[in-house]
């Protein structure tokens, strides 16, 4: 996934054609049937952007009837969402200024920039389950980990809606949460995570657990830096084997996800296939270093990690429904080299389609486009998803109980 500004002052007014009677809501309809008609090129088949408008006007002219020229945003947004559903691409979404503003501060090695608690969780119908503790934030440094059931936050019972509250509230607030049947109650404070979201390694009866929560990278950080000096300190450590946890991981850089992958593959490459600019774009990494070549050009290097790594250990990744776009790459450039066994769900289905963040749009927003297809270096399509060697459905029922199936099964395999 990448991010480029759009030169829209000219290329969207071309697209747009004269609507019956001009509204904000109409204005944003139009610049966003424009990017995703015309830059489509993602799995699913999405009509160019004239026909994509008469096929969806009709219904934001119902949902404007009754306020016509001075009808908001709010209702394109809604006639937008619609095409996304249809569409069925877990890649193509609408984005606010915050979610890009956050993946910036992914790139920097730095958590969101709103202040939060430190957790992720997962919706069941007894409350919220832990899957992640983030060290250094206030749920970590109160006591929570990985399968505490968050039952209460202040009086009510848990859900994703008010722990979103809570911690947009910015003020302190009681957490009431249970362990394997002992309950407890904490008072915790948002606050904006920094360097919290970096891969972690953990080595324990000789077997190294590394989790990785996004692959973005900048100037000043990158992920696959880390993940090469990961590789080397747990072979010099001793570690017999290597669990990669993606499981919920965001996505993040294409490019990245591949030089991550050299710490165990040594070389490796994907092929970009543009929907406009009609020359493939190749991308293959050797020694540690990315080269990017567009057809018929020269072979150039794009970027490299400072200090590459080739580990032998036996690898095992973790994924599950929510490891999306970067992160499938990663688990899929390790598990087709032959490198990896994976284990745990099939992933999200973002893994054969890249793009960029496309805006702004008129309402501040962007939306993200799948423009780019995928493509392996003999030419074949990348699939949709990555399919585990061994399926293993997550168990939040288990988790809760105090055990990890996935994790469970993939150190008998290195075992």
């Amino acid at each position: 996934m990448t991010l480029r500004s759009l030169w829209l002052s000219g290329v969207v007014v071309l697209g747009m054609v004269s609507p019956a009677l001009a509204s904000p809501a109409q204005d944003l309809f139009d610049q966003a049937t424009f990017l995703i008609g015309f830059y489509y090129n993602g799995p699913s088949k999405v009509a160019h952007f004239r026909e994509l408008r008469r096929q969806y006007q009709p219904q934001l002219d119902q949902l404007c009837a009754l306020e016509r020229e001075r009808c908001g945003f709010d209702k394109a947004k809604q006639v937008i969402a619609r095409i996304i559903q249809d569409i069925a691409d877990p890649f193509t979404v609408l984005m606010t200024r915050e979610q890009l503003i956050d993946d910036q501060r992914y790139g920097a090695g730095l958590g969101p920039a709103a202040p939060r608690i430190g957790v992720w969780v997962r919706e069941s119908p007894r409350g919220l389950v832990v899957s992640e503790a983030f060290p250094g934030e206030p749920a970590f440094e109160a006591g929570l980990r990985r399968g505490d059931l968050i039952t209460q936050i202040g009086a009510q019972a848990a859900t994703l809606a008010r722990l979103a509250a809570a911690e947009a509230s910015r003020t302190a607030f009681s957490l009431s949460y249970s362990r394997q049947g002992t309950a407890r109650t904490v008072n915790l404070t948002p606050r904006v995570a920094e360097a919290t979201m970096r891969p972690r390694l953990e080595i324990n009866n000789n077997i190294a657990y590394l989790r990785i929560y996004h692959l973005y990278s900048s100037d000043n950080y990158s992920t696959a830096e880390r993940v090469h000096d990961a590789a080397r300190r747990a072979e010099q450590a001793g570690a017999r084997g290597m669990v990669i946890d993606l499981r919920d991981a965001l996505t993040g850089y294409d490019s990245e996800a591949l030089l991550a992958a050299a710490a165990f593959t040594g070389k490796g490459g994907f092929i970009y296939d543009r929907r406009f600019q009609g020359q493939d774009e190749t991308h293959t990494v050797e020694n540690g270093k990315l080269f990017v070549q567009t057809e018929g050009g020269d072979k150039e290097e794009q970027s490299a990690v400072e200090r590459p790594y080739l580990a032998r250990l036996p690898v095992v990744v973790l994924v599950n429904r929510l490891t999306i776009n970067s992160a499938e790459m990663l688990a899929y450039f390790l598990q087709s080299a032959g490198r990896a066994k994976v284990v745990g769900e099939a992933t999200a289905g973002a893994l054969g389609m890249s793009g960029s963040a496309e805006g702004p749009l008129i309402n501040g927003e962007f939306i993200a486009v799948s423009s780019l297809r995928m493509r392996n270096l003999d030419g074949s399509p990348f699939p949709l998803r990555v399919t585990p060697d061994v399926a293993v459905a997550d168990d939040l029922e288990a988790l809760i109980a105090g055990r990890d199936v996935v994790l469970e099964r993939a150190l008998e395999m290195l075992r």
